[in-house]
């Protein structure tokens, strides 16, 4: 037994009772996560927006609302959701590795403050100033402009959710099957964000346009909708480890 498996050992009656209703609470955010994760995905995959000129005030774009915007409500649920995720997973921690569940936790909350604000003033402020010819500003924030603010949000909040998943594979210490999934399926997707990140960058230098956008986004929700049912499992067996062992002790 390891280091990190004797700190989490032999918890109190009431540390043991936390850690079940933690646990059983962790379960119900894993899957969660997933499945909104998965809701988010469809959707976005329905709503991809035209390509139009700049400066994107063309009657297509008005056309096209609210339908390119649905998935953005659910996504701004799953940060929410992702926060709660780290949360519970730092929880977790074993002593020893706390460091990481915290640096994780912080990462989280950032990233979720970005692309949730990006959101919520894409779906909320852009539209409306569209209707009304309010176009002060309109191209540099739009969705629709593949080098405008919205595309650099979204490319900056995912690569920080990327990093919070490299944070996250130190925790899953033990040799059981799913924990080993759980920390090559981090490791990997963080390795993949910087690799595409890269590789896109040494292709199409700084104008990147909304290639990279669209990886990033896909391998961190792909990364996700996996990684659920997993982090389910994860949680179900340690809060009946910890209540077992209290009734032991």
């Amino acid at each position: 037994m390891g280091s990190d498996e004797i700190s989490r050992s032999s918890p109190s009656l009431g540390e043991a009772s936390r850690l079940y209703g933690l646990g059983r609470l962790g379960v119900r955010i894993a899957w969660a996560t997933s499945v909104v994760t998965l809701v988010s995905f469809v959707l976005a995959l329905t709503a991809l927006p035209d390509k139009v000129p700049y400066p994107f005030t063309d009657e297509v774009i008005a056309a096209q609302w609210p339908g390119d915007y649905y998935w953005m409500f659910p996504a701004m649920v799953l940060m929410l959701l992702f926060v709660a995720l780290v949360a519970t997973l730092h929880e977790y921690a074993p002593a020893a590795r706390r460091i990481y569940s915290l640096t994780a936790l912080c990462v989280a909350v950032i990233a979720a403050g970005v692309l949730l604000i990006n959101y919520y003033i894409q779906s909320s402020v852009m539209q409306p100033s569209l209707e009304k010819g309010q176009l002060d500003g309109w191209s540099i924030f739009t969705q629709y402009n593949p080098n405008g603010v919205f595309i650099a949000l979204e490319e900056l909040g995912y690569l920080l959710m990327s990093i919070v998943f490299l944070c996250l594979a130190p925790l899953f210490t033990s040799r059981t099957r799913r924990e080993k999934v759980l920390r090559w399926l981090f490791r990997l997707s963080f390795a993949a964000v910087v690799l595409s990140l890269g590789v896109v960058s040494a292709l199409m230098g700084i104008d990147r346009a909304d290639i990279f956008e669209i990886i990033v986004i896909s391998i961190v929700w792909l990364t996700l909708i996996t990684a659920g049912p997993l982090l389910a499992g994860y949680f179900k067996q340690e809060g009946t480890a910890a209540a077992s062992s209290a009734d032991r002790s």
